[in-house]
């Protein structure tokens, strides 16, 4: 970790579906505003439902990469079973 990606707000437990959406959108302002890299990921980022609302997979995962140090971050959600966290490593 590097003093550019230090500041990163993890979350370690998904609480609520509405959390992993505000996860996503904060993934996606780190990719095209502070140039973080989408390295894996099952889906589209952003693209977790189908056209009838429902999820796409039962677990989505997708990892991210500074641009600097190369550290990277993983954002699970568990849509079976609920959960999920943002955090460090793959």
């Amino acid at each position: 970790m590097c003093n550019y990606c230090s500041k990163i707000e993890l979350k370690n437990k998904f609480q609520t579906p509405n959390e992993y959406e505000k996860a996503v959108n904060y993934i996606k302002e780190l990719i095209d505003i502070q140039h973080f890299i989408l390295i894996d990921g099952n889906c589209e980022l952003g693209c977790h439902k189908d056209v009838n609302g429902q999820w796409k997979d039962d677990v989505i995962y997708h990892v991210i990469k500074c641009p600097k140090c190369g550290q990277t971050y993983t954002c699970t959600v568990n849509t079976y079973r609920g959960g999920g966290s943002f955090r460090k490593g793959n």
